[in-house]
């Protein structure tokens, strides 16, 4: 008989709601994620999708919901959970290697660890360089180091690509996908980029209202291509899920 692999459930959320005022911003949200899935939240902007983000990070805990981590309830930031913004918000007086290890002493940046992540994103050369050299797609993977500096299992990503080119970017989106294979790092990405959803990701949550509006499930092997049909109809799957909410 084949062995039967199943996934265990790294991260279990619940918010009942979230509001800033008068304005729900999550209604109801629950997720689930399993341990070495690539899950994507897409929707409009404002429909709640970096605020789960940020309470998933412990950056916000003004909710009624639960966060739970390989069984244990979270209740503020965790080295469990690495975390790349938008901006790499690199600090502009720290060398490269200093920012991935999150110390300004100078032995802690000499550690290892540092420049092996370095190497895994191609900057190993630029490790005692400041960040105004970097252009943004090297800066950014800077960031993507430091968000695994502390072998988090769960790597989250707030629109960490929208920033740079778009050939940028696709490097960018296929290096983040190498490391978190090679590092068995579930990620939970937050974008408004359809495409970069289908090709990231083994689920796609379609958002709106601060609820799921749907779950569109990427069946298609890695490596993917991202012209094949598999892919595109993913995509007209999220577009269709969107339009039908009146989103788009």
């Amino acid at each position: 008989m084949a062995e039967v692999h199943t996934m265990t459930a790294l991260l279990d959320v619940h918010v009942p709601s979230k509001r800033f005022g008068d304005r729900r911003v999550l209604d109801n949200f629950s997720l689930t994620l399993e341990a070495g899935e690539i899950v994507s939240l897409v929707g409009a902007s404002g429909c709640g999708k970096s605020t789960l983000l940020r309470i998933v990070a412990g950056l916000d805990r003004e909710h009624d919901g639960t966060v739970t981590l390989k069984g244990q309830p979270q209740h503020g930031v965790s080295r469990d959970i690495g975390v790349i913004f938008q901006e790499p918000r690199l600090l502009p007086w720290l060398t490269v290697a200093q920012n991935v290890g999150f110390d300004a002493d100078a032995a802690r940046a000499r550690d290892p660890h540092v420049f092996t992540l370095l190497e895994e994103v191609g900057l190993s050369q630029v490790a005692d360089a400041l960040p105004k050299a970097l252009s943004g797609g090297m800066a950014q993977r800077v960031a993507i180091a430091r968000g695994l500096f502390n072998r988090p299992p769960l790597l989250l990503l707030d629109e960490p690509f929208s920033a740079v080119d778009a050939f940028t970017r696709i490097r960018l989106q296929e290096l983040l996908l190498a490391i978190a294979r090679e590092h068995d790092t579930t990620l939970l990405l937050v974008t408004h980029d359809v495409d970069e959803a289908a090709w990231l990701s083994d689920r796609v949550i379609v958002m709106g209202g601060g609820r799921v509006l749907d779950e569109v499930t990427i069946t298609e092997q890695r490596p993917r291509s991202r012209r094949s049909p598999a892919l595109t109809e993913a995509r007209n799957r999220i577009l269709e899920i969107l339009e039908g909410a009146h989103v788009l």
